[in-house]
């Protein structure tokens, strides 16, 4: 009864904020609908994402219509080129929140203005509704993620000169936008350098009803974006970007929020304080995380396009300064080496013509993984890609996957069910490589060569949560976490050239190999708790 009055009220709220906007022409004026194209493909044609149709809106801003194969229709995207033009440019993907469109950031944000004296190619994608991820409407599935991590890219790519390095790929969003943003930072800091929040919430387990309604908006069922948060909550936290906080180490991060208020008024802007404070505990967790970050809780602002307006700006000038800082190191460097012709010095790759642009600074903290350095990601993905390495786990259920201590040498990694996992080419080719498997299931040592990649695949168990029903119900409810801060590790060592002896069997299908009878003492504990990656405490 209580959450039904909440998602009721919260619904209410939505459509009276969406009444106020149109009634002052806030709100997107261009019907959205791209009807006048035509039915969708179908067939062949809809297998690929591929342009529609395209505009010139201004000498700098661009409008697309490209058809989606992972929404099955067609959207929307606004393109503003580099206000200072260069041969490759860096890439800000800016979200719009819920209740607005692609078309809104240049509509009400100033985005076209504000970015006039500007070194980034500035994509502003549709995001439906704005749930930012994967939502279930009807018989369809909306798999928004996909189509601005993988599809967009891709669009990008191919229309456009840019730079895909992380350093030259920045996040940014209003409100849900922001929470995108941060959430695909997250998810996958190995592809960019830097997310923007502006009056955004970052915890979604603090504002379930407002994450429902936002759903239900765009035609799915109540609680079918990550299910329930009770019996569903690792669903929960593998979307929320306070829970994977630890991913985001490294990255140039800055979110800010209104106070709720006006100095001239008394009137207070409930969700803006929420957000407020919610700003106040993603701070705590990265600095209890020791993660760097710049966050900006305002004495005053409301959840309007006036507060958005601003951060936006704030963001950009705190951008140019940064830039305007690496130019100058850069040239001190060049200074003391003997000058910019000299023999490895750091010139800008991406400063072509671009009146004193340079390209902004590293990652905070150096955080490269290249040729095997070390590195340590949380996910709920039960398949995912980073840095190279390919993890594919085999569940019964969702749950929070630590995978650890990642480098060269081996790896370890938590949860419960079967893994598959295959390495870059960080490896000799051909060559022979000592393999050992340490987890619940006991110990294992095999030989493995490295393909002709200079890759290895691991494939093993586990832990299993024991009695683990096929059809989860009440009374099986504790099942859902059993075994799954068990850790399993995988050791990897160059073999002795001559260690071509009968006891050393080349293994080409680590699958099939058994392993020990070894008691519950054979695997390594390594005390973390995936767990717990809810709990602002350091680990």
């Amino acid at each position: 009864m209580r959450r039904s009055l909440i998602i009721a009220m919260g619904a209410r709220a939505i459509r009276t904020l969406t009444a106020a906007r149109a009634q002052r022409g806030r709100y997107p004026v261009l019907d959205q609908n791209s009807a006048f194209l035509g039915p969708e493909p179908r067939g062949k044609d809809a297998r690929k994402w591929h342009i529609r149709d395209k505009r010139k809106l201004s000498p700098r801003l661009r409008e697309f219509f490209i058809y989606s194969p992972a929404l099955g229709r067609t959207v929307g995207v606004r393109v503003l080129l580099p206000g200072i033009p260069a041969e490759v440019s860096p890439v800000i993907h800016l979200f719009h929140g819920g209740g607005d469109d692609f078309r809104s950031w240049t509509d009400f944000g100033s985005a076209e203005e504000l970015t006039l004296d500007s070194p980034y190619l500035v994509v502003m994608p549709d995001g439906g509704a704005g749930t930012y991820s994967r939502l279930a409407v009807g018989s369809e599935v909306h798999d928004w993620p996909r189509f601005h991590t993988e599809e967009i890219p891709e669009f990008l790519d191919a229309t456009y000169s840019v730079d895909f390095t992380p350093e030259n790929q920045l996040l940014a969003g209003l409100s849900m936008g922001g929470y995108g943003a941060m959430k695909y930072a997250a998810w996958h800091p190995d592809r960019y350098g830097a997310a923007a929040a502006f009056s955004s919430p970052l915890d979604p387990l603090s504002t379930v009803p407002a994450f429902d309604i936002i759903a239900m908006r765009e035609g799915a069922r109540s609680m079918t974006l990550f299910g329930d948060p009770v019996p569903d909550r690792s669903e929960w936290l593998a979307n929320s970007p306070y829970a994977l906080a630890e991913n985001l180490t490294g990255m140039d991060l800055w979110f800010s929020a209104g106070s709720g208020s006006l100095d001239e008024s008394k009137d207070r802007d409930l969700l803006e304080s929420m957000i407020n404070s919610q700003g106040e505990r993603f701070s705590a967790r990265l600095n209890a995380l020791g993660i760097r970050h710049s966050w900006f809780p305002r004495t005053s602002g409301l959840h309007n396009w006036s507060s958005w307006e601003r951060e936006l700006g704030a963001w950009l000038k705190t951008l140019a300064r940064r830039r305007n800082y690496a130019s100058s190191v850069r040239t001190s460097d060049r200074t003391e080496s003997g000058g910019s012709g000299s023999a490895g010095s750091s010139g800008s790759a991406g400063s072509s013509g671009s009146a004193g642009w340079e390209e902004p600074l590293p990652r905070r903290g150096g955080r490269r993984v290249a040729d095997g350095g070390e590195f340590s990601y949380l996910t709920g993905h039960a398949l995912f890609d980073i840095h190279g390495w390919r993890v594919e786990i085999s569940r019964r259920r969702a749950q929070i996957v630590r995978f650890d201590a990642v480098s060269a040498s081996g790896f370890s990694l938590s949860g419960t069910g079967s893994f598959r996992v295959r390495t870059p080419g960080l490896f000799e080719p051909k060559r022979r490589y000592d393999i050992t498997v340490s987890g619940p299931s006991g110990d294992n040592a095999y030989q493995q060569r490295a393909d002709k990649k200079g890759r290895l695949t691991f494939t093993g168990r586990l832990a299993a949560a024991m009695h683990d029903p096929i059809i989860p119900g009440k009374r099986t409810a504790h099942f859902t976490t059993l075994g799954q801060d068990e850790v399993t590790t995988v050791r990897i060592a160059s073999a002795p050239e001559h260690a071509e002896t009968a006891a050393a069997v080349d293994v080409s299908d680590p699958a099939q190999i058994e392993y020990s009878d070894a008691g519950p003492g054979a695997y390594i504990e390594s005390g973390r708790d995936a767990a717990a990656a809810d709990s602002p405490t350091e680990r």
